[in-house]
């Protein structure tokens, strides 16, 4: 009997570890990749706030239309700028969310075969 019953709560833990492998790995790849995503966001924050305080610090320096001016050629580059800025981080953010779909789609393959 007590032979029966090890054998039972050995096959419901080798159960219970199949399931749970999976989660437990998911869960990992979800904080992982919410990391990366975090780190990205700040780092493209910090970029965008950078960019617009030096602009602020810039306008704040006018004192004539000759310094105007410059300000008004240099906000024209700055938008040119930030144009392909938000495109490359559009990419970026693209090819993170593809990785991160891809890195699922594989735990979700490894998971079907193994129970396969």
């Amino acid at each position: 009997m007590n032979d029966d019953m090890l054998a039972s709560f050995t096959k419901i833990s080798t159960q219970y570890q199949s399931f749970l492998g999976p989660m437990t790995k998911a869960n990992k790849l979800s904080a992982a990749n919410l990391e990366m995503l975090v780190n990205f966001q700040m780092s493209t924050l910090q970029s965008y706030v950078d960019m617009a305080m030096s602009r602020m610090k810039t306008a704040a320096e006018i004192s004539d239309p000759e310094s105007f001016q410059t300000f008004m050629s240099g906000q024209v580059e700055t938008m040119a700028s930030l144009n392909q800025k938000f495109l490359d981080d559009t990419k970026a953010l693209a090819d993170l969310m593809a990785k991160f779909k891809t890195d699922f789609d594989q735990l979700a393959q490894e998971s079907l075969s193994v129970k396969s």
